[in-house]
């Protein structure tokens, strides 16, 4: 018996600790639960072949999952989704369709454990048709929408990528997003109230709290705290060629909302501060044998890296705008000695077609040379050896295409498809360029961004992107970065610096829009003068 009475008492004392465990296990469960919150307001749009969907964050959230099914009640399939951390889905159909969705979040409840939520309520979603100018405007949305939905929320500026660290902002693609916002308002993307409050959150964070060298800013920026994130060793400071291309889209800016209300005039008070304070001529280091303009300048190292800004690359727009400066301007000299020094130019044929800007690599230069400088400097107004530089860049454009057709025996794509320039690639991000600096790999932007310079080619490389390969290349943001079809490879993510010249280039070639614009700028013209003079009459009449 008393064996008995000593195991009846274990099996109740293990009963209740049976019971307090279910009870405690049911109290997580329940705070699990809460803590799983369901996506609310979920919408879907009617995009050309594809279904575009967006949907409120939900806190604490680490991803999202999309299903679709051909029925509201189901049964419903799994989609990838390449960011889960967005709340943006593009569901390329490739056609005509109707079909329902729902998205759930998946957080965590502080322990390592991943809890879903419920299935939001399924909305259903058509895609529409494809014609040339609607494809052209989704272009342009969804590469406005990387800048004005993915744009870093405490400060505006731009996310250097879509998969890594959201705090890391790029100046110079912050500059390229201001481009962004102008198109977007003006193909009625967003209100002109919304652009012009997304725009002054990014003036009002760089004036007050981004850091600055000499009134230049680094490469890469905190976007929570403003605060210089090294690019390399060396880089911790001021980059002019980043800074550069942010002045370019301020001016931009200051132009652009022109209106008399209290937020476009503080767009255009803290525009012109932001462009007043560059201190241009520090960036020529005068114990230098030519007056060059230096690319970087940190306060730990000072002019340690001593890269001399020497053209033909991307980096014209530093030497107009550093002339065009009403407090720091450079010297006229800094841009025939330093600019247009000797391997500036260079006459040669590349499958039929006279090259003479430039003089590496000898097939053309990667392709970004012909665009980050021109989102609002137009080529049109600039002259060398009495062509324009449209043209100049048209040629770099033809002679890509013939590259790339001549390589289509070697290359899976080439020749119905071109564009190589700097880009995400599969062994990592390279200067991609023809010739020994091309390894199979295009970029859309190339293509896409050149579009003012030889519109035929460019859309029909679009078209045919987007109708053979879109269900491959097509995301959130449009095109992916990059892709190799020789090597089986899509970059799957988005550089801000590829992203940031598609919807100003397409812009420029539908309405001249951010060339007429920033070309108003009353700095910018007696400079284009100067230039053409010099290059009329010769270099000393201009020094």
């Amino acid at each position: 018996m008393a064996n008995f009475q000593e195991w009846h008492g274990k099996v109740q004392k293990s009963l209740c600790f049976l019971v307090l465990a279910f009870a405690v296990l049911g109290a997580r469960n329940e705070t699990e639960t809460k803590l799983a919150e369901a996506p609310k307001n979920l919408r879907a749009f009617s995009r050309p072949h594809v279904v575009g969907l967006q949907w409120d964050p939900v806190a604490k959230n680490m991803g999202y999952e999309v299903e679709r099914s051909e029925f509201p009640l189901g049964p419903f399939k799994r989609l990838p989704n390449n960011l889960p951390q967005l709340t943006i889905y593009s569901d390329f159909i490739g056609g005509l369709g109707t079909n329902f969705y729902r998205v759930r979040s998946i957080q965590t409840n502080g322990a390592g454990h991943l809890l879903p939520s419920d299935w939001s309520p399924p909305v259903e979603g058509h895609s529409a048709g494809l014609d040339q100018e609607n494809l052209l405007t989704e272009v342009q949305r969804a590469a406005f929408e990387y800048f004005y939905f993915y744009g870093h929320p405490e400060s505006g500026l731009a996310r250097a990528s879509a998969r890594r660290n959201p705090d890391i902002c790029a100046i110079g693609a912050s500059g390229m997003g201001l481009f962004n916002l102008g198109v977007g308002i003006s193909r009625g993307f967003v209100t002109r109230e919304q652009g012009a409050t997304e725009a002054l959150k990014e003036l009002d964070f760089l004036s007050e709290r981004g850091q600055r060298f000499h009134g230049a800013f680094p490469h890469f920026i905190n976007g929570e705290t403003g605060r210089v994130i090294p690019f390399s060793k060396y880089d911790d400071g001021a980059d002019i060629v980043e800074t550069a291309f942010l002045m370019e889209g301020v001016l931009f800016a200051r132009e652009y909302f022109s209106q008399t209300n209290a937020e476009e005039t503080e767009i255009r008070r803290l525009s012109d501060h932001l462009w007043r304070d560059v201190q241009w001529d520090w960036f020529v280091n005068e114990s230098n044998p030519i007056p060059a303009l230096i690319w970087h300048w940190s306060p730990d190292y000072g002019w340690k890296k001593n890269l001399y800004i020497l053209g033909f690359n991307e980096c014209q727009i530093v030497y107009v705008l550093a002339l065009a400066s009403p407090t720091h301007p450079v010297k006229p000299r800094s841009y025939w000695a330093g600019w247009e020094s000797g391997n500036y130019g260079s006459e040669r044929t590349q499958f039929g077609i006279q090259e003479e800007l430039g003089s590496r690599p000898a097939t053309g230069p990667p392709l970004f040379e012909t665009q980050y400088s021109y989102l609002g400097l137009d080529p049109r107004a600039m002259f060398y050896h009495g062509k324009s530089y449209f043209d100049h860049f048209r040629n770099f454009c033809l002679v890509q295409i013939r590259y790339a057709d001549s390589k289509r025996n070697k290359y899976k794509g080439y020749g119905p498809l071109w564009g190589i320039t700097a880009s995400a690639g599969p062994d990592g991000y390279k200067p991609f360029a023809p010739g020994l600096r091309d390894n199979g790999t295009l970029a859309p932007t190339a293509s896409i961004s050149s579009m003012p310079y030889v519109p035929a080619e460019s859309l029909s490389c679009l078209m045919d992107m987007y109708q053979n390969y879109g269900s491959k290349l097509w995301g959130p943001f449009g095109f992916y970065d990059a892709f190799n079809f020789s090597r089986n490879w899509v970059s799957k993510t988005y550089l801000c610096i590829d992203e940031g010249p598609i919807a100003p280039m397409i812009e420029n070639y539908r309405t001249g829009l951010c060339w007429k614009t920033f070309m108003k700028a009353p700095e910018i013209q007696p400079v284009v003068k100067l230039l053409n003079d010099g290059e009329l009459h010769g270099h000393q009449e201009s020094q």
